[in-house]
């Protein structure tokens, strides 16, 4: 039977798309992220040594932004309703997907907070979009920094296998289950 024909005979309609607002906030925060592994994991060794000020400045603004896009699609994501969740999965794989989401929305809020905390106790000020100075959460403290940054980076780790699981809970309905489900969140 072809994919098509399969998707919504079964007992949860998969052909309902998220809402446009949830679709732009999820590619929006997708983009975010791959800009901010970039800016932390691949210009840092490409640049020169001279760059680092720069690399730094647009990894604290673009945190701030994923903050601040979270913070809105967590309350858009609390007062609208989601499409419905396929059913046909095995309870342990639901749950999975369940908390692999709420887990997105605690890191990728924590872990920009983390990072304006230890930019804080380093003596350095984020600045929202690049813009506007965020206020400080911390005094200078070069201890209380290299601790945080610690804590950030783990967290960030963290991050990583969230985004394993997701892309593969997302391979798993487009080549296996073969249901449509990756159809509901593509743009357009």
């Amino acid at each position: 039977m072809a994919a098509d024909a399969r998707v919504g005979s079964g007992p949860t309609d998969l052909r309902q798309p998220y809402d446009t607002v949830s679709r732009t906030f999820h590619w929006l925060v997708v983009a975010l992220v791959l800009l901010q592994l970039a800016l932390a994991l691949v210009l840092p060794s490409v640049l020169p040594k001279s760059a680092e000020d720069t690399i730094t400045a647009w990894h604290l603004a673009t945190g701030s932004t994923i903050l601040l896009v979270m913070l809105l699609r967590l309350g858009w994501r609390l007062t609208h309703p989601m499409p419905p969740a396929p059913t046909d999965l095995p309870a342990a794989l639901r749950l999975l997907a369940r908390g692999t989401h709420w887990a997105f929305y605690f890191v990728l809020i924590l872990l920009p907070l983390l990072g304006w905390m230890a930019a804080n106790a380093y003596g350095t000020t984020p600045r929202l979009l690049g813009l506007i100075p965020l206020p400080s959460l911390l005094a200078p403290d070069q201890a209380v920094a290299e601790t945080i940054g610690g804590v950030h980076k783990n967290v960030a780790m963290l991050l990583l296998v969230l985004i394993a699981l997701h892309v593969s809970g997302a391979l798993y309905h487009a080549l296996v289950k073969r249901d449509g489900v990756i159809r509901r969140m593509l743009p357009g």
